[in-house]
């Protein structure tokens, strides 16, 4: 379904996307020190995939070309809610489909390049 990047996520910064949307820190997992929760886990990740789905709607009415989204690896067991699972389950869903190409979106286990399906006049 998406084309599989590999090595340094960096590089997709080249493809020059009009927006970057930063999840990385989205989960906090080992960055506890960034202060205490101020809200539940679960209302935090569900807040990555409103923002996500927001973002690609924007870009496409916009006009943009390309977003990159950085949400980190995932470092959680299988199975565990992430800010890369967010994104990537968006990306994989009928709700992203008006609003990508899905044949020519990178998959990265660091990043998603989304490329934008252009709006229909």
């Amino acid at each position: 379904m998406f084309q599989e990047g590999f090595g340094d996520w960096r590089k997709y910064k080249d493809l020059k996307p009009q927006e970057v949307v930063d999840f990385h820190h989205a989960d906090r997992g080992r960055y506890a020190d960034r202060g205490p929760r101020e809200r539940p886990y679960d209302d935090d990740m569900a807040e990555v995939q409103e923002k996500a789905l927001k973002a690609l709607q924007e870009a496409q009415e916009e006009g943009m070309r390309t977003v990159l989204f950085t949400h980190g690896r995932s470092t959680s067991r299988p199975g565990e809610i992430t800010a890369r699972s967010q994104v990537r389950g968006l990306m994989r869903s009928k709700e992203a489909t008006p609003y990508i190409i899905k044949k020519d979106c990178i998959q990265h286990e660091s990043v998603f390049v989304a490329f934008i399906r252009p709006k229909k006049h």
